[in-house]
């Protein structure tokens, strides 16, 4: 059925909620359960690995870019040397800006404790926890507070820094605090980042320098509602867009919802219209008519036009029919009264 559709939601209780929204409307609905996939790949390293590498390459681009520009643009491919555009060379010192400072907080950070703890000390202690919480709290909270925003980073960054010396099994949680169970050369701590695409760096040189991809799968389960083609009479858009503002739906299946009530209403007031001023009309004779159909809705920068398909105004016609809106067969059919 071209009129009935679906959503995709991460919560079952939030699918019911959507559920019983649409039973207020007279619109049926019912809820399947499916599985969800999720896949992310990061690539991995040592922070003095990432850290060597990226100013390794940004060197090596510092160097191409004080060249003399004919030598720079003009080298033949004979002469061993690559052409680098310069925004291309500047784009990767910009966007790896932030991964490097990154990794050399998490570095400076583990070599302080390094050198300020021994094994078995409290790092953090429970109260310091508490207050690391309460400030990134009011740091989310109230950003309009002067300098409360440079706070929230800062907190925010040490218990990232905290998380990757816990991963790297260097701390563990006690009631107590943040103990140190184990030392290490604060240039061997194992991070995560974002992938490389290979014309930035590629994958031979990442293997010289120890770094490799890692394949993330969640497997999980989601809740998908399907819902009676009635929805396009039953429910405003505005009134779809306000129940779901307070439930956690897939943002990509609640955009696809959305945009079908909006072009397929749009589709069902054209196909309606047609049949209305005719009367009583046949299935070719509508498909032949809504050529000429124009809903003129125009705005600053847009001009409507639609084009129907035989086989979806077929499918639509099916559709209206199931739900009462249009009676009568294929070669005399009219608008419900």
């Amino acid at each position: 059925m071209v009129l009935e559709e679906t959503l995709l939601f991460d919560d079952e209780e939030d699918a019911d909620v959507f559920i019983r929204f649409l039973r207020e409307k007279n619109c049926r609905a019912q809820k399947k359960i499916e599985s969800s996939i999720y896949e992310t790949t990061e690539m991995v390293g040592t922070t003095g690995n990432l850290i060597r590498l990226i100013e390794t390459k940004i060197e090596l681009e510092v160097r191409e870019r004080e060249k003399d520009p004919v030598e720079r643009e003009g080298s033949t491919p004979d002469s061993g040397k690559s052409a680098y555009p310069a925004d291309r060379m500047e784009s990767f010192a910009e966007s790896n800006a932030k991964m490097l400072a990154g990794l050399k907080s998490i570095r400076d950070y583990t070599g302080d404790i390094m050198t300020r703890f021994n094994c078995g000390d409290i790092i953090f202690t429970d109260e310091d926890l508490k207050t690391s919480k309460e400030n990134m709290r009011a740091g989310f909270e109230d950003e309009s507070r002067e300098g409360l925003v440079g706070l929230f980073r800062d907190e925010f960054h040490l218990q990232m820094n905290l998380l990757t010396l816990e991963d790297n099994g260097v701390v563990e949680t006690r009631p107590e605090g943040i103990c140190l169970i184990k030392k290490i050369d604060p240039n061997d701590i194992l991070v995560e980042r974002r992938p490389w695409e290979t014309d930035e760096v590629d994958r031979e040189t990442q293997k010289q320098y120890g770094i490799f991809l890692r394949l993330h799968i969640d497997f999980g389960t989601a809740t998908r509602v399907i819902i009676d083609p009635r929805i396009h009479f039953a429910c405003k858009l505005k009134e779809v867009e306000e129940i779901l503002s307070d439930l956690e739906v897939d943002e990509f299946s609640e955009e696809e919802l959305q945009r079908n009530l909006a072009f397929k209403g749009l589709a069902i007031r054209s196909i309606l219209k047609v049949i209305e001023t005719a009367g009583k009309i046949s299935l070719p004779d509508l498909i032949q008519n809504l050529k000429d159909v124009t809903p003129g809705l125009v705005d600053d920068d847009h001009q409507v036009v639609e084009h129907f398909s035989p086989e979806f105004v077929t499918e639509m016609i099916n559709d209206l029919r199931k739900i009462g809106a249009v009676v009568g067969n294929d070669r005399k059919m009219r608008v419900a009264g």
